[in-house]
């Protein structure tokens, strides 16, 4: 009889620290949520193995991973008024979010592992920091409208408005490009970035096109 107790007991204590441990995975308030969606997009929150398909006005929290099936399309918008879209077969790691109201000062942290995007930021206060890294570049952000073609061995920045800091994700490999308005560079594996140049208006578009729900 006491064996059978005991057996309910250390049961009944380990079914209820699932609940807790589900809840440490999305503790924290939301940094953010979905405000666009067009198609099959799936979302994977922290302390998760199986995707859920993520649905309009959703609350977005750090450590979420976002992902685009063919021919969808999804807008998040964050906490400090930040828009980042994906286009079809996209990925998107929500890593760090952190925004402070008194000092008007931010910090994220954002990975694009495939797929095409656009990020629209306002304007930051010193000493706030956004970085997007794909699998070869990093991004250095301050208050700018860019868009970028992500694969596994390349990444393909061009910026609308303000000024973005590109460099190699391998810290061995030198250089930064820094681009404005209407420029854009290449980073592939294991190179520095290309030379910046003015993209054409088509390509452009393509990418505004990709990013863009009606």
């Amino acid at each position: 009889m006491k064996q059978g107790w005991l057996c309910f007991l250390l049961m009944f204590g380990l079914q209820s620290l699932l609940p807790s441990a589900a809840a440490q995975a999305q503790d924290g308030k939301s940094i953010g949520r979905v405000t666009g969606l067009e198609g099959k997009v799936t979302l994977l929150p922290q302390g998760k193995f199986t995707p859920e398909l993520l649905m309009l006005r959703r609350p977005l929290f750090r450590e979420d991973i976002i992902e685009t099936d063919r021919a969808s399309k999804v807008r998040i918008t964050l906490t400090d008024a930040t828009v980042i879209s994906l286009g079809e077969r996209s990925r998107l790691e929500l890593k760090e979010f952190s925004q402070e109201a008194r000092q008007q000062t931010r910090a994220g942290r954002f990975a694009m592992t495939m797929g095409v995007f656009r990020a629209i930021l306002k304007e930051m206060m010193p000493p706030s920091t956004f970085e997007v890294t794909t699998p070869t570049a990093i991004a250095a952000i301050r208050g700018t409208d860019l868009m970028g073609e992500v694969s596994p061995n390349s990444t393909a920045i061009v910026v609308l408005d303000g000024t973005v800091g590109v460099s190699n994700i391998r810290p061995n490999v030198p250089d930064q490009a820094v681009l404005t308005a209407g420029m854009g560079t290449t980073v592939t594996s294991d190179q520095p970035p290309s030379t910046p140049t003015r993209w054409a208006e088509s390509r452009i578009e393509a990418l505004r096109r990709a990013t863009t729900i009606r």
